[in-house]
């Protein structure tokens, strides 16, 4: 990700570690178990089924390594992605509404979402099960309540 002139990061978060352990968890836990009742199979099914297993291990850390979310003295960043990239982006003076969204197991491990709605063409953006989403909702406010006060003081600058 590229910064603009004078543009900082305030945060940069992946989502909970807890994105990527239960799957994981899942995988490993399954494939004890189909090994254990699938004892004796012939060597090569086991041995493809020991490969998928370990590359969907390897798939899901990577997705989960690849999450980043940005907030910026300027803008939210939405970045995902492996081998392509998908970034979405939308300026801080575009952001209408942030909702903070929390599950059961997100209020017992500190995990929730955070909807960012824009004005305009820009859409939304969900920031999935990051940690802490109140405090992060908090920083938003405070980096657009800035960029609102920074901006005002430049036209004020430039109309003198």
């Amino acid at each position: 990700m590229r910064l603009e002139n004078r543009e900082k990061i305030i945060f940069k978060v992946h989502p909970h570690w807890l994105y990527a352990v239960v799957p994981e968890l899942a995988l490993t836990v399954s494939g004890f178990i189909f090994l254990n009742l699938a004892y004796a199979l012939p060597y090569l099914i086991l041995t493809l089924f020991i490969t998928a297993l370990a590359f969907a291990m390897i798939v899901i850390l990577l997705d989960w390594l690849c999450i980043n979310y940005y907030l910026t003295s300027l803008r939210l960043i939405e970045e995902r992605g492996i081998i392509g990239k998908r970034i979405v982006i939308i300026p801080l003076h575009r952001v209408q509404d942030v909702t903070c969204r929390f599950g059961v197991l997100g209020r017992v491990f500190g995990f929730g979402d955070l909807e960012i709605e824009s004005a305009g063409t820009y859409g939304k953006i969900v920031f999935n099960f990051i940690d802490n989403p109140s405090k992060r909702k908090e920083e938003i406010s405070k980096a657009i309540l800035e960029f609102k006060a920074n901006r005002k003081n430049m036209e004020g600058k430039e109309g003198k």
